[in-house]
């Protein structure tokens, strides 16, 4: 019997957690299970630490990216 993946893929914000939430359960009723959840971080948006750094030094700090949730479901294939 072989295995199908599915990879999904939501920011780590409040929202972003509710429609993973949201989408693990839509997807569980289909026969998908949670094989593996990480969270990554995305590092810094160039462009927008460079202007934010020119306006104010501090303001450079938001120029970083939200993080991501990397989300893995797996199922056996029909």
């Amino acid at each position: 019997m072989s295995k199908e993946y599915k990879t999904l893929y939501f920011e780590d914000t409040e929202a972003g957690r509710e429609k993973l939430t949201a989408k693990i359960n839509e997807l569980a009723q289909d026969g998908w299970v949670l094989k593996s959840k990480e969270t990554t971080e995305r590092g810094w948006n160039i462009g927008k630490t460079f202007w934010l750094g020119i306006l104010f030094l501090p303001l450079a700090l938001k120029g970083k990216k939200e993080n991501l949730i990397q989300v893995i479901m797996e199922r056996d294939k029909k």
